[in-house]
């Protein structure tokens, strides 16, 4: 059992979509939607200018800067080129994460170490005026084909359009996507080897049963002061061959319950030739104080693949940041997963901790310990242990 639980840990990890700053932890500093630093208003991708000046003077530590050197001069030099004013309608990006793996550790038997490429994409942002309603973004991502990972290989890599959408604010606080673009809903977390986005499809694999993680499509949004919802009408990814194009809808919602609190809940309904697959979720974002905050996510899985009965499952993900210091995070994460609701089915359960760091602007660095467990009322696995370090270079 440990062999197989240890490998479905990392899953996750070895299929993720792409990663970004879209951290809904950081509700604590007052950040409440990802608009206000994201060309993606619902979160991920690459950020506005407002968002790469954030980073560099609030988020990022000073350890390596002087004093003489503020806060709004760091954010100065958060552009692509530091200080170079590049024209208004072009932002480039570049992003590269890498993590290494350590499963087992301290096993004479399993203890082995691994290092993954995660992410490494290339795109631009081109702004249609200067205050940025009308924006079109692309990137491509080099991503190793999915069969590889059966033999735990990184394998063929190929140039895949992540995300290619148009972006028009139609009045103030009403935004249309239009493109291949992140489906909406639940929490965007910041671990995509989360239970939380593993189970639900939302990981990067290419012609799995599951479909892509982006989709064809278009995104409503709306904006206001203590509450925001998004509605998203898709047709499958431009990746994915016919038969596992996911086709259907979903909708996401957050009202303010309080200072820096969040209710909300997320429906997605979707169907391809070989599954169909519901997804219904609660979800709660809280500031604690400035920069420590905590979320909570519950949802239900409804599968039904072709030939195969219909199982329904449900997740939960309890997960906290603490702000050691500017720069500095101790993140823990207690989740769980369970395929069916049935006795016999066994839950997953996942907890982990760690450092998340952003030493210096544009660049961020984790530290974790995993531990995970299954156990059912017929039977119970060994617990698996696992560290890892991640590496994420954003320019």
């Amino acid at each position: 059992m440990k062999r197989l639980l240890s490998p479905l840990l990392f899953l996750g990890i070895l299929l993720v979509g792409k990663m970004s700053f879209a951290y809904p932890d950081f509700i604590g500093y007052g950040y409440a939607s990802c608009v206000t630093c994201h060309f993606n208003g619902m979160g991920g991708g690459p950020l506005n200018d407002y968002g790469r000046a954030l980073w560099s003077a609030e988020i990022a530590s000073r350890w390596f800067y002087p004093k003489s050197v503020s806060d709004e001069q760091m954010g100065a030099q958060s552009g692509f080129l530091g200080s170079v004013q590049m024209p208004y309608w072009i932002r480039p990006h570049i992003k590269y994460r890498g993590i290494n793996v350590r499963r087992s550790p301290g096993s004479t038997e399993q203890d082995t170490v691994r290092y993954y490429q995660m992410q490494a994409d290339v795109g631009l942002a081109a702004q249609f005026d200067e205050i940025g309603k009308y924006v079109a973004v692309i990137t491509w991502g080099n991503m190793p084909a999915p069969e590889s990972y059966g033999s735990g290989q990184q394998g063929t890599k190929r140039m895949l359009t992540r995300e290619a959408y148009v972006r028009a604010e139609l009045g103030e606080g009403w935004f249309l996507y239009a493109g291949q673009i992140d489906k909406v809903f639940g929490i965007r977390n910041v671990d995509h080897t989360s239970y939380q986005r593993t189970f639900q499809g939302f990981n990067n694999k290419v012609n799995s049963i599951d479909g892509h993680a982006q989709s064809a499509g278009v995104v409503l949004h709306r904006v206001k002061d203590e509450s925001e919802w998004a509605l998203n009408a898709f047709n499958g990814s431009i990746l994915d061959e016919s038969e596992f194009k996911q086709k259907g809808f979903s909708g996401t919602t957050e009202i303010g319950v309080g200072e820096n609190k969040r209710l909300g809940a997320s429906i997605l309904s979707q169907k391809s030739d070989v599954l169909k697959k519901d997804l219904l979720a609660v979800h709660y974002r809280q500031g604690l104080s400035k920069g420590s905050s905590v979320l909570f996510e519950y949802g239900i899985i409804q599968d039904a693949a072709t030939g195969v009965a219909q199982k329904s499952g449900s997740y939960n993900l309890l997960q906290s940041l603490v702000l050691l210091s500017r720069g500095y995070f101790w993140k823990t994460a207690l989740e769980r997963h369970n395929r069916e609701f049935k006795p016999e089915e066994p839950d997953r359960w996942k907890f982990s901790g760690g450092l998340l760091m952003f030493p210096i602007p544009r660049v961020e660095i984790r530290t974790e310990f995993i531990n995970g467990r299954e156990f059912s009322n017929q039977r119970a696995a060994d617990d698996v242990w696992a560290l890892q370090g991640q590496i994420h270079v954003s320019l």
